[in-house]
């Protein structure tokens, strides 16, 4: 009878072990959490930061006033009108309650705006090879591509 008590005792040890060990019966544990959770981490390394509209604005500046022979006034203009520009871009982008057609349309609001606005420190001819300039696919691509470098 004293065997039979210790091997029922070592049995429910086992069990108890077992299930405090696997988290059997309990929520949690590994049936519960899956692979996923096991051996992963979030991203290594620290995340990098989208550039600020000044930033974009400080790193496009020398291009422009070289191209358009911008006293430091206008220059100065200009870098306003970029960072307001850009600001009000990635304040559409964060905007996720709109659909496709009303951010396109929002975008070509600002896009006149900004033109609008250029027309004081440009003539219509630098307008347009400034927007060539700045915002064409070619140039979003080869700025992509120096930033990925």
């Amino acid at each position: 009878m004293r065997t039979l008590l210790i091997v029922i005792t070592l049995v429910l040890l086992g069990i108890y072990d077992a299930s405090a060990q696997y988290g059997y019966g309990r929520g949690y544990g590994r049936s519960r959490m899956g692979s996923s959770m096991m051996g992963q981490t979030g991203p290594s390394g620290p995340t990098e930061e989208p550039p600020t509209a000044s930033e974009i604005a400080e790193e496009r500046m020398p291009e422009y006033v070289a191209e358009f022979k911008l006293d430091p006034f206008e220059t100065e203009v200009l870098r306003t009108y970029l960072e307001d520009h850009f600001n009000k871009i990635m304040a559409l982008q964060k905007e996720k309650g709109k659909d496709a057609e009303t951010m396109r349309k929002d975008f070509e609001r600002m896009q006149n705006d900004f033109k609008a606005n250029l027309k004081s420190i440009l003539t219509d001819e630098e307008i347009e090879k400034f927007i060539a300039m700045d915002f064409s696919s070619s140039a979003v691509r080869k700025r992509k591509k120096e930033r990925d470098n």
